[in-house]
């Protein structure tokens, strides 16, 4: 299993939870890679996740609650960590949505997002926005769905093409 950067945090709460802190707790600021992605609308939430596959086993899911990370606006974005490769899937009959596909970079605190096939371009408009990540802090809650849950959260601070920064 590969070694991802961690963030240095000591969860303030407790509990269950159905996935090990390491892997809730990746630094992307310091993650290096780059490769298919998907942008998801999972059934019952507001939001959107953005899966970026690390390899054939693994993804990172950031999840935004609207439509600017795709305008390459600033805007927030919470980490759900390292996911099996799995749960990059859309199931329809869960009210799951594919809204568009593409591909990542995320260099040095970077993240860019090329967006190839856009399923719903009301949301999502073919091209590339890049941003730098600027770790906010870590949010710590009890979920329902997936218990004790340590997440760090994002700045997505917009890159504006021919920016000297980046």
């Amino acid at each position: 299993m590969p070694e991802y950067p961690v963030i240095n945090y000591k969860p303030k709460l407790s509990g269950e939870t159905d996935q090990p802190l390491h892997l809730q707790l990746v630094d992307l600021e310091k993650l290096n890679a780059e490769g298919y992605m998907r942008v998801v609308k999972h059934g019952g939430e507001r939001g959107y996740h953005i899966k970026l596959v690390l390899n054939d086993k693994e993804a990172i899911s950031l999840f935004v609650w609207n439509e600017k990370a795709f305008r390459g606006e600033n805007t927030l974005a919470r980490s759900y960590g390292v996911i099996p490769i799995e749960e990059i899937e859309v199931d329809e009959e869960e009210g799951d949505k594919l809204i568009a596909e593409g591909s990542y970079a995320l260099r040095g605190g970077f993240l860019e997002l090329r967006f190839d096939k856009s399923y719903d371009e009301s949301v999502v408009k073919p091209g590339v926005v890049r941003f730098r990540l600027k770790l906010k802090g870590v949010k710590e809650y009890i979920s329902p769905k997936h218990g004790h849950s340590t997440r760090p959260e994002y700045f997505l601070l917009a890159v504006k093409r021919g920016s000297r920064r980046g």
